[in-house]
């Protein structure tokens, strides 16, 4: 089988090797689509602490079932088609007894723990089929969609952990595919009105052209002042109730205090890069408006099983984040240009 090893920074080497044995208590299955991830990108260029080489990527990941463990045998069947949950948590740590997997002290990933989608075939073991990471898809969803799942289940652990409510108004900052789907969220969250902005226009015209009605505008985020000046005015000068930041930019950070209304929440969506991670924050927004500050690390295999429902009664589109669609043997090309072209949303690797 085929299968591409990440040996060093920017070493992507494309091999040959037998299929893996199937553990007893595991299963083997055939990826069909590994969709490319903004953390694939920065993983090939730049590395990540987490990590020990080689590895194979992917944690966004959609197959069929080719063989199926001896004490599996009354769970699962071969040829299923499912959807591998990016993390796998223990369940038996404290914060995995609290009912909150994505802090679990022991949590591992596809991609990062266990080698991950940009194979052929792919080991799930043991821990991810205990955590409920392997969830059995419907005739109603094609690999393709199931492939971003996992990234529509981080927005769904970033607005449950805001508190989204009916009749809120939302800012989010940063317009690339998680900028997108929580715009499409907010709306069936019943958001009175949303915006989205970014510091490029092509992008900001991108978002608008695939969202359409559902935001209320386009915000032009380059300069700071009149970025706050612009949320004034279209909140009444209020605020926004609740602002995302879906981008890596420390001055986002800082100017959304500035626009989160009273009682309102900021949800640092977004990490920041290691070096340019402390930002200067002017906390007294924080205590006379009362308002909320959150921040969001990944998502839960429920929420995978919650965002694959969504997708597939047709509440969330993916397909419109689709701008590429690639082979193996492309893959080290599009991780290059998706680290220099801010203008693809959606790379799926297809097997």
């Amino acid at each position: 089988m085929k299968r591409a090893v990440l040996y060093d920074i920017k070493k992507l080497v494309l091999e040959e090797k037998s299929k893996p044995e199937c553990p007893l208590d595991g299963l083997l299955v055939k990826v069909k689509v590994c969709a490319v991830c903004a953390t694939d990108v920065k993983i090939y260029n730049y590395g990540h602490r987490l990590i020990q080489l080689p590895r194979v990527l992917g944690h966004e990941i959609s197959g069929t079932i080719e063989t199926v463990g001896e004490k599996l045998k009354d769970r699962f069947k071969v040829g299923q088609k499912v959807a591998v949950c990016a993390v796998v948590n223990c369940c038996e740590c404290l914060y995995c007894q609290r009912g909150i997997p994505s802090m679990c002290t022991n949590l591992k990933a596809f991609g990062y723990h266990f080698d991950g989608g940009y194979q052929e075939c792919m080991v799930v073991p043991t821990e991810a089929i205990r955590c409920g990471g392997v969830n059995i898809l419907s005739d109603k969803i094609t690999f393709e969609q199931a492939s971003i799942a996992e990234l529509l289940a981080c927005c769904i652990n970033g607005q449950c952990l805001s508190d989204f409510k009916l009749g809120q108004s939302v800012l989010i900052v940063g317009s690339g595919p998680v900028g997108i789907l929580h715009a499409q969220l907010a709306r069936n969250q019943g958001a009175s009105s949303i915006y989205i902005a970014d510091i490029m226009p092509d992008k900001l015209q991108q978002a608008q052209s695939i969202c359409g009605d559902m935001i209320a505008g386009t915000l032009n985020s380059s300069d700071k002042e009149k970025f706050v000046s612009q949320v004034k005015q279209i909140s009444g000068g209020l605020g926004v109730d609740q602002i995302m930041i879906c981008c890596s930019a420390p001055v986002a950070q800082q100017v959304a205090l500035e626009c989160v209304a009273k009682c309102g929440c900021v949800n640092f969506f977004g990490g920041l890069p290691q070096g340019k991670s402390e930002v200067l924050l002017d906390t007294n927004h924080i205590h006379y408006k009362q308002c909320r500050v959150v921040g969001t690390h990944g998502s839960s295999a429920p929420e995978n099983r919650i965002a694959l429902d969504m997708i597939s009664k047709g509440i969330i589109n993916v397909e419109s984040l689709i701008t590429d669609t690639i082979c193996l043997e492309q893959l080290e090309e599009a991780l290059l240009i998706n680290e220099k072209n801010n203008n693809r949303l959606k790379t799926l690797v297809k097997f």
